[in-house]
């Protein structure tokens, strides 16, 4: 289950966490992955037709037409590159939507003037809204694989904003 730790270090409650969700319009909520995965998802790289299996194993989200799979993991020559490209702070245009099916990541959001990070693992989905400054980052496994949901392929431009990191 995702927890959300503030920039001071305190862990939110889930009635904060809650309470942080509506005010700002994310969802947070807990998807089980199917157990018919487990044996693909132990894999460290996935080709097409492993990625397209698991696409096919998920049910689709019809308020969202396109769907495709990330896979990091440090056996993937470029996984630092694309880890790095969202550290930076940034929001977009569309909802950020994501499925995590292994490995872990942390989404920190700004909310009411505050940092937070939101730490997301296996079965967790998480919808951070159009126009929420976050930023996303590995944990120290350096692996995740997710099912990244599109409301529309203009959202998936980031616009970074330039705060810190």
């Amino acid at each position: 289950m995702a927890t959300l730790l503030f920039d001071d270090g305190r862990e939110a409650t889930a009635a904060e966490i809650e309470a942080i969700a509506r005010a700002h319009r994310i969802v947070v909520e807990h998807h089980p992955v199917p157990t018919a995965l487990a044996e693909t998802l132990t894999r460290p790289l996935l080709d097409d037709t492993a990625a397209a299996a698991v696409l096919d194993a998920l049910p689709p989200r019809p308020e969202f037409p396109s769907r495709d799979l990330i896979v990091l993991h440090p056996e993937r020559p470029d996984n630092e590159q694309l880890a790095t490209k969202f550290e930076n702070w940034h929001r977009h245009a569309g909802d950020e939507i994501r499925h995590i099916l292994d490995g872990a990541g942390i989404f920190g959001v700004i909310v009411d003037g505050q940092r937070a990070d939101l730490h997301v693992g296996p079965g967790d989905f998480i919808v951070v809204p159009a126009g929420l400054e976050h930023n996303f980052r590995l944990t120290a496994a350096r692996r995740i694989k997710a099912v990244r949901y599109l409301s529309d392929a203009e959202g998936w431009s980031a616009e970074f904003t330039g705060r810190a990191a």
